[in-house]
């Protein structure tokens, strides 16, 4: 799987669906991450954020009206906290 990066768009929600982003960003089926879906992040401002293949990111960001980023995708795990901690 190729590496990912996180974009955010202003949509309006009634256009919120992976289609339409899709369409919008024109990106094939398998370079947007289709199990992160469309997210909204900022739902009064009717932002939401997606995950795109890194290397198109950074073109996407420049080309269309509304986009921001590319934003870095740490991988998140769980962490030991059963140790001691001071």
């Amino acid at each position: 799987m190729a590496a990912k990066a996180m974009l955010t768009i202003k949509l309006d929600p009634e256009h919120a669906s992976l289609d339409e982003v899709r369409k919008r960003l024109d990106l094939k089926p398998e370079e947007i991450d289709q199990h992160f879906g469309v997210v909204g992040v900022d739902p009064p401002n009717n932002v939401y954020a997606v995950l795109v293949d890194q290397e198109r990111a950074a073109s996407i960001s420049d080309e269309v009206p509304g986009v921001s980023g590319p934003f870095s995708n740490p991988k998140i795990e769980p962490s030991d906290l059963s140790g001691d901690v001071g």
